[in-house]
Order: structure tokens, then C-alpha cells, then sequence
């Protein structure tokens, strides 16, 4: 059996150590509580029931699968569509280059022809000038050829 023994003396300085002894443990407490993240999450599995679980994990792989599976569409949508975009759109461009760089030379040759450099007819100094002497004035809506 235990015997108890009471001592009043040493009562004050026994408590202030055991104060002491405490504060000291408290602190080395904490340290032996602290867990990261994985071992929290580790220590989830002996909670949650195994078919719940295995119902946890199937739900997020589909979610994954599905994600996956949309992404590769979309991918291959955006594929189909690049390459018709570049198959159609380019010709049509370049075409359309062709085509105002064409205007452009005629609308050139037109101001050549006139005699104008900026395709202004009937500057001061040019053939066609009303009240100048010896030129003749083209006729109103007519088309008078170059040299005449």
C-alpha cells in the first residue's frame, strides 16, 4: 500500500517548482502536437469509413476524367477551326490585296494619262486649263484620249 507524508516546511518552494516543472512541459505539449497537413489528412483515413472513401475518390477522378475529356474536345474544336480559318480567310486576303493593289495601279495610270501627278485635273500650267491660249478644252462628259 502507498503511504502519504505531509510536509508544510518545503510546501511554497515545492509548488513553485511544480509551476515551473508545468510552464516548462506546456511548452514542450505544443511541440509534440503539431502535425503537418499530411499527417492530419492521414490520420482522416482511420475516421472516414472505407465506402466513403472509395465514394470520395470516384466522384473526383470523374470530375478529373470529365475535365479532361472537355479539354481534349475544346482542343480539337480549336484545331478544326484554325486551320479552316486559315484555309479560307488567307486566300480571301490575299485576293483582296491583289485586288486593291490592282485599283490602285489603274487609278495611277489614270492620273498619268490625265497629265496630273495627284490625279487632279486642270491645275494651273496644264493642258485642258480653261483661258489658256492654243489649248483646246475638252469636251464635257466626253473622253478625250491622251496626245489629243
Amino acid at each position: 500500500m502507498v503511504e502519504l507524508e505531509e510536509v508544510l516546511e518545503d510546501h511554497e518552494e515545492a509548488v513553485s517548482d511544480e509551476q515551473s516543472d508545468s510552464s516548462s512541459e506546456g511548452s514542450n505539449s505544443d511541440d509534440d502536437f503539431e502535425e503537418s497537413f499530411v499527417e492530419r489528412v492521414k490520420a482522416l483515413r482511420d475516421i472516414v469509413p472505407q465506402d466513403t472513401r472509395e465514394s470520395i475518390v470516384g466522384n473526383i477522378s470523374s470530375v478529373f476524367r470529365v475535365g479532361w475529356q472537355g479539354a481534349t474536345w475544346i482542343g480539337k474544336v480549336m484545331w478544326v477551326l484554325t486551320t479552316s480559318a486559315l484555309l479560307v480567310v488567307m486566300p480571301l486576303a490575299l485576293e483582296i490585296e491583289r485586288e486593291q493593289a490592282l485599283v490602285q495601279l489603274e487609278n495611277e495610270q489614270k492620273a498619268m494619262q490625265s497629265g496630273s501627278p495627284y490625279g487632279q485635273p486642270g491645275q494651273p500650267g496644264q493642258p485642258g486649263q480653261p483661258g489658256q491660249p492654243g489649248l483646246s478644252t475638252p469636251p464635257i462628259g466626253g473622253y478625250v484620249p491622251p496626245g489629243y
